[in-house]
């Protein structure tokens, strides 16, 4: 205890702030830091230069690089302030300490944010949203955080993932509040199913690829419900999404064409009786079948045909917009325009490359 005192006060640390402690072995262990950020951290042990690289690399997974600690070589020698990426692997160190992030960045600090805006002194809106008034929130924000993927825009993705985790912490939080289950719960559940799914990486099955990977999650799966493999294929999917997810799934249990000229053939076939067709009814039929042909065609040649068409509706977009700008600046109305000068304008637009 004398010797944590010491060390203590070598760092000008009170010993009564809230500190985690634990050994640069643990730490090095571990894939991401066990650390709540909002709170300092004092890393001991450091007995190599091998534990010490691997333990300043894990806590990059939560610290920015320019995040300033204080490392103590020895209690004769003052603390040395210095940036993560400064450290020396190499050096003698008796302790490390982190001080706690400027922001709050801990998730049980979101989670306390999350409680109090739906606590009697918190927020009127958010006081009054349940499961079903939020389930239009959590669809719209999925697909903010879909576009900000399309964009490839990290800042945006950061601030989009937010917003899709604060919806699934009001959700835990309401069913907290009607004793249905915790955000632990939720977090147990799932950190059990990958452990549970995964035996090739938290236990001793081999696995030579990812096919494999994918037959024995289905396998698992199999023995944990009786839903069938396309018992998990959500509904309210997209129509698009949901039929590549549907033939993907079925894949895995063997029912898929063996080759991708079969799958081709199987998109001409369609499209064949859809021109064939002359009863409105069996025609939109045959529209349906052909639609989930072509997305059996993009699972071959690994596009994700929800996106793929998203893409294409932006390039329309953008193109139309070109022919408008250009009908408009020529004086002339788009409706007077005849369809072979349309056909030109629009060959135009798309030979700027957008």
């Amino acid at each position: 205890m004398k010797s944590m005192d010491a060390l203590l006060s070598a760092l000008g640390l009170d010993p009564l702030q809230g500190l985690t402690t634990l050994s640069a072995s643990r730490l090095a262990a571990a894939y991401s830091p066990p650390l709540n950020p909002d709170l300092g951290a004092l890393v001991l042990e450091l007995d190599s230069s091998e534990v010490a690289r691997r333990a300043w690399a894990v806590l990059g997974g939560q610290y920015a690089h320019d995040h300033r600690v204080l490392l103590l070589r020895d209690l004769d020698s003052p603390a040395q302030e210095l940036s993560l990426e400064e450290l020396d692997p190499e050096a003698a160190v008796l302790a490390l300490y982190l001080p706690p992030m400027e922001a709050l960045s801990s998730f049980e600090s979101l989670q306390d944010t999350v409680a109090h805006l739906r606590a009697p002194d918190g927020c009127p809106w958010d006081q009054v949203q349940t499961h079903e008034s939020l389930r239009k929130h959590m669809l719209e924000e999925a697909y903010e955080t879909l576009e900000a993927l399309d964009r490839a825009r990290p800042d945006e993705l950061r601030e989009e993932l937010g917003d899709l985790l604060l919806q699934i912490l009001m959700h835990a939080q309401i069913a907290q509040e009607q004793d249905n289950f915790r955000m632990s719960d939720v977090v147990a559940d799932i950190q059990a199913k990958l452990i549970r799914r995964h035996p090739h990486v938290f236990g001793d099955v081999e696995v030579t690829d990812v096919e494999q990977v994918l037959s024995n999650w289905e396998h698992y799966k199999s023995k944990e419900t009786d839903a069938g493999p396309l018992g998990g294929v959500p509904r309210s999917l997209p129509a698009l999404s949901q039929a590549a997810e549907l033939q993907d799934r079925a894949s895995r249990v063997g029912f898929a064409w063996p080759s991708m000229d079969e799958v081709m053939d199987k998109v001409k076939e369609e499209l064949t009786e859809l021109e064939k067709e002359n009863v409105q009814q069996m025609r939109v039929a045959e529209l349906g079948d052909l639609l989930f042909a072509i997305a059996n065609f993009a699972r071959w040649i690994g596009a994700d045909p929800e996106a793929e068409l998203q893409r294409a509706n932006q390039r329309f977009r953008s193109r139309f917009a070109n022919l408008l700008k250009t009908v408009s600046n020529s004086g002339q109305r788009l409706e007077d325009l005849e369809i072979t000068e349309l056909k030109q304008l629009w060959n135009a637009s798309k030979d700027t490359g957008v």
